[in-house]
């Protein structure tokens, strides 16, 4: 039987598409040989329009079996790099500067909130998307705006912009995350 761990995606996908018989371009070419392949090298019981349409199953799960090994690699490192993140705001949030009044910094769920103060409107933003550039010393220029209660369109009759970043950028930069690196040399 095939190996389809062996397969190359690409391999994959031409094992399990549906092709008309009459088709010449390569997609079809390559899958009718790897059909009648590995049908003569395994001689099985049933007819080649079966062996075909296991090998279409079989590549199926096969093809399913990656895309869902991949989601969980994925999810795996956006959880990692989310914690990371995490990590790094509450461990920078007593040094970053830019966050007072009227921008409130939320520790439960990581965000920062702003309230419109004419007509009460609510905006959250989220650090960890700034967080790399800031622990580097940068700045992230953040700007809140408000058209009005439940309004998507219109002027704005309120906005604020802050500068969000380290007192002194560079140095505390170093100095907060260089006890990291210390820490993580000596394990």
């Amino acid at each position: 039987m095939v190996n389809f761990k062996k397969l190359s995606e690409l391999q994959l996908r031409r094992l399990m598409n549906e092709y008309p018989d009459n088709a010449s371009y390569p997609g079809a070419i390559e899958r009718m040989v790897l059909v009648i392949w590995n049908y003569l090298n395994v001689q099985p019981s049933e007819s080649i329009e079966d062996y075909s349409n296991v090998l279409k199953e079989d590549a199926k799960k096969e093809w399913e079996r990656r895309q869902e090994e991949e989601r969980k690699k994925r999810a795996e490192i956006e959880a990692k790099e989310r914690k990371r993140k995490i990590e790094l705001i509450h461990k920078l949030q007593n040094w970053i500067v830019g966050l007072k009044d009227p921008i409130k910094y939320n520790e439960s769920n990581g965000l920062l909130e702003w309230k419109c103060p004419t007509c009460g409107n609510a905006a959250k933003f989220d650090l960890k998307e700034h967080i790399d550039s800031i622990s580097k010393g940068g700045v992230a220029e953040l700007t809140w705006y408000c058209s009005g209660k439940k309004s998507v369109e219109g002027p704005s009759h309120w906005n604020i912009s802050r500068q969000i970043r380290l007192p002194q950028g560079e140095e505390i930069s170093k100095k907060l995350l260089g006890s990291k690196e210390k820490k993580a040399e000596k394990d």
